[in-house]
């Protein structure tokens, strides 16, 4: 479990450094062409329809305690995610892109208490990858809505 834990925590310190590096807040491909079609393919067959592998660190970085899980869309059996049924909801209307979805009108204490959030996973068809760093988890529920609240 402990292997497991360190390669999760190495995995997305990668995406996250990955995303931050092409753009930061939106969806990012590093594939072109005919490495992507292959990419998009092997992966659609390892994890079929709409999913988002999602984690949340502690601090303003790449770095930290992963908390990480699961979101598949529609929601069903093997769904790791607590909120997975409003979470859903909202990447649909935000057609996979965490960036768009409609931040929620919230008054969020002013404590300096970063967190970054990570995803990466696929999307009707597209793979999405998606860091931020917020100033406070409530800031980060207030922008994304249940995709990145994950503790039961």
């Amino acid at each position: 479990m402990t292997i497991m834990k360190t390669a999760s925590k190495g995995l997305f310190a990668a995406v996250a450094a990955g995303a931050l590096l092409v753009g930061g807040a939106g969806g990012a491909s590093a594939a072109t062409g005919a490495d992507h079609d292959t990419e998009r393919r092997a992966t659609a067959r390892a994890l079929p329809g709409n999913w988002m592998y999602l984690g949340v660190m502690e601090g303003d970085g790449a770095f930290g305690d992963l908390q990480g899980r699961l979101l598949r869309c529609p929601p069903g059996k093997g769904n790791g995610h607590p909120n997975a049924g409003a979470a859903c909801r909202a990447l649909t209307k935000a057609k996979g892109e965490i960036g768009s979805i409609k931040p929620q009108n919230v008054a969020c204490p002013m404590i300096y208490k970063p967190v970054t959030a990570v995803a990466y996973g696929m999307w009707d068809g597209t793979r999405r990858i998606y860091a931020k760093s917020f100033s406070n988890d409530c800031v980060m529920g207030a922008a994304t809505g249940k995709v990145f609240q994950l503790a039961e």
